[in-house]
């Protein structure tokens, strides 16, 4: 008996949605992924052309916590472990130097993260606040810093150091508690390989774990470095040079380690490599309370006035860095790319710059919300900058806010000047399809028409996204640069101007404008999160970008949301491995998202599994989205090996007949043909009908990326492919030393 096995897409639709099925009892797996099947004594187990009945589901390993909230703060991270995917198909030079210029960037993204907490305890609170007599006035819990044992200006550095510490210690505890999760999911060898097929492309473990010792251990001793360069210039003790000499090996030996093949390859890893990233991570949390323990000894008194020395410049010169990062890792790819490739194979770095961006954007937004409240809500801005605000964050920061309303500038503008006529255009070939469908349909019902062009040309949107984040990224990235430039010289953007002219007062609106925005941004970005917990609407909008974006392993940041493909497609490879070899044939049917990991699953079956294998796909971005963003893992070869893996031979020699059958529609804005030779498109004509249907009283619905499974078209491929498994495969009249199917390369 065959099999239809149905995996759905993002949404993380119920089981019971998948199959159609009200009542149904879990045959696999748990609670966060299982295999489902509908009760036999209610009857209806069977569907199209008689095939069992299965489904997959796995959303709640993405969308089954309120802390999945918690996981959005993270994005930054997410967005440099994508970086890593998204290069093109290169060369081995080429592809290292990718590699180790995004690990590198990566490894900044979580000094990045140690500094932003390290700015609001440490700078604002324990340095400029506690300075403040008005500050901690009637504030019970900034006491400690005004009085007591902690009333030293070193010491107090020592207790708000530990808010970046507990914030360190968390990520490596959510590092460690996920890792076990998601990526503990039992592999027989390790390896890595550089392609889908590669039998243990899922295993994540071990790299994962060498990774995150490596970044706690950059983490740790970023937060010495920033206090031992208080502590150090002015003690001038030995201690202190030694200690801070300890530091900066940690954090150059951590700086190589992410770069060099023998600590972070998954094929041939150096048997030295996971003691030291240990050692590395262990000493560097030894240090830290030595560290904690030197600033809290007795010295002389001092006062500390205006912002606290190194840390603006620190955060100012990192961010420079990453700047510079991205800028050689975009002439990199450029330089080594293949002719054609989609955006120039610019891709990872317009990824990771996204990333910086929103790092910088919250830090900045968090950074300038705290200074408010400290400050008794003083502008963090003035037109008479003679005067100053109270509190200060980094400059940069304020570079930041201000970016942040040029870039809602620059989108705006983008999608007036861009957007509009490309809407128009895409409409005027949206006509073209629609009345190629319903011949004279315009003439009965010219609005009915329009109705179903725009519900095309929409759907064409997607295909041109990317050139118009291009255009916003181009004038964002040499703005960029001019604020970097003008952080570095400690020029604010309010001192571009003279102080409390009109020019000023508009910088000044623009900075304080931003700091609120993008401070809302992080609160709505949280909102989302909790709100996806309980409304499927906005699950919808979270998994999107979250099943996107953790699909691939954490090869880059590994303290990024967790890899549920880890997984997911093991599991699936051996589910259907054995209702492949055991029960009869399997059809892998997968929606949208699903469709990626049903054609994952396929490349890690074993060749006697995949002889009773089909695949049937609808709604799949693999061609539109996957194969355009991802070419080096998703193109064209590995399309062409999924379907000749599934291939049946015909009577005629060196023929074969797909057993990849893929939906799609011109109304989906997501899924589209996957335009393979080892595969049959199938085009489906959305909506189904045109004019009111006789006994209904409303037009049929534009399903666009959904209800594929409700389309008799479905049905037919469906009982289609389950003949195919279940037909005694035709005897060649080829000679018996034909030769076997070919093989495409990973």
């Amino acid at each position: 008996m065959v099999t239809e096995l149905r995996v759905h897409g993002v949404t993380g639709s119920p089981a019971e949605d998948v199959l159609d099925r009200p009542l149904l009892r879990r045959v696999a797996g748990d609670t966060d992924a299982g295999f489902f099947r509908p009760r036999a004594e209610y009857g209806a187990v069977t569907g199209p052309g008689g095939a069992t009945l299965e489904a997959y589901r796995w959303g709640n390993l993405t969308a089954g916590a309120a802390a999945r909230a918690l996981w959005l703060l993270l994005l930054p991270f997410m967005l440099a472990n994508v970086a890593l995917w998204l290069r093109p198909a290169t060369r081995p030079g080429p592809r290292a130097a990718i590699r180790a210029l995004t690990r590198i960037y990566a490894l900044s993204m979580t000094g990045s993260f140690v500094l932003a907490f390290a700015e609001i305890s440490m700078d604002l609170v324990g340095w400029q606040c506690a300075a403040l007599s008005r500050c901690p006035q009637g504030r019970w819990y900034l006491a400690p810093l005004a009085d007591g044992f902690f009333a030293t200006t070193s010491r107090r550095l020592a207790l708000t150091a530990l808010v970046p510490a507990l914030a360190i210690a968390f990520l490596w505890f959510l590092g460690r508690r996920t890792w076990s999760r998601y990526e503990a999911f039992p592999v027989a060898t390790e390896g890595d390989g550089d392609g889908l097929a590669h039998p243990c492309f899922w295993n994540g473990a071990p790299l994962v774990g060498r990774l995150r010792s490596l970044h706690i251990a950059f983490a740790f001793a970023t937060l010495d470095a920033v206090l031992l360069g208080i502590l150090v210039p002015r003690d001038r003790h030995p201690a202190g040079y030694v200690l801070a000499a300890a530091t900066a090996l940690i954090l150059l030996t951590c700086i190589v380690a992410v770069a060099v093949r023998p600590v972070v390859d998954r094929d041939n890893p150096t048997r030295w490599a996971r003691p030291l990233t240990r050692l590395l991570s262990h000493t560097a949390v030894g240090l830290t309370v030595v560290v904690l323990g030197y600033a809290l000894l007795a010295r002389d008194p001092w006062t500390a006035t205006g912002r606290m020395p190194v840390l603006g410049g620190t955060v100012t010169g990192l961010f420079a860095v990453q700047v510079v990062l991205m800028l050689v890792l975009g002439a990199v790819v450029l330089a080594s790319r293949p002719r054609g490739t989609f955006l120039q194979g610019l891709a990872g770095p317009l990824i990771a710059s996204a990333g910086l961006g929103v790092a910088v954007a919250f830090a900045a937004g968090l950074a300038y919300r705290v200074a408010d409240f400290l400050d008794r809500r003083a502008l963090p801005s003035t037109p008479d900058y003679a005067a100053g605000p109270a509190l200060e964050p980094p400059p940069a920061y304020e570079w930041a806010a201000a970016g942040f309303v040029l870039l809602l500038l620059l989108t705006a503008l983008v999608a007036i000047v861009g957007g509009l006529p490309l809407v128009r255009r895409l409409r005027r070939y949206a006509r073209v399809v629609t009345d190629a469908d319903f011949r004279g349909g315009r003439e009965r019902d010219a609005a009915r028409a329009r109705r179903i062009d725009r519900a095309v040309a929409d759907s064409l949107v997607t295909d041109h996204i990317g050139r118009m984040l291009v255009w916003v990224f181009i004038p964002s990235a040499v703005a960029a640069m001019a604020a970097t430039g003008f952080a570095l010289a400690g020029r604010r953007p309010i001192r571009l101007a003279e102080s409390g002219s009109a020019a000023a007062e508009a910088l000044s609106f623009a900075v304080n404008l931003g700091t609120y925005l993008i401070g809302l941004s992080a609160f709505a970005l949280v909102l989302i999160g909790v709100l996806a917990y309980r409304y499927q609407r906005f699950r919808r909008i979270v998994g999107v970008l979250w099943d996107l974006g953790t699909f691939w392993p954490r090869a880059a940041h590994p303290l990024a949301p967790p890899c549920y493909a880890e997984r997911v497609v093991p599991e699936l490879a051996k589910r259907a491995s054995w209702l492949a070899a055991e029960q009869g044939g399997v059809i892998l049917s997968g929606h949208s998202q699903g469709s990626v990991l049903a054609a994952a699953t396929v490349l890690q079956m074993p060749a006697e599994a995949q002889a009773r294998t089909a695949l049937l796909t609808y709604g799949s971005p693999l061609r539109r989205l996957y194969a355009r963003f991802f070419p080096a893992y998703l193109g064209d070869p590995m399309l062409e090996q999924v379907g000749a893996v599934l291939a049946r031979p015909r009577q005629e020699p060196g023929q074969h007949t797909p057993r990849w059958v893929n939906l799609w529609r011109d109304t989906d804005p997501i899924g589209g043909p996957v335009a393979s030779p080892t595969a049959r498109d199938v085009r489906l004509v959305d909506p189904p009908g045109f004019g009111i249907a006789p006994g209904d009283t409303v037009f049929p619905k534009v399903d666009g990326h959904s209800g594929y499974q409700l389309r008799p078209e479905f049905g037919a491929v469906v009982s289609g492919l389950v003949r195919d498994l279940t037909s005694p495969p035709p005897r060649p009249e080829a000679p018996a030393d034909a030769g076997p199917l070919p093989q495409v390369p990973a």
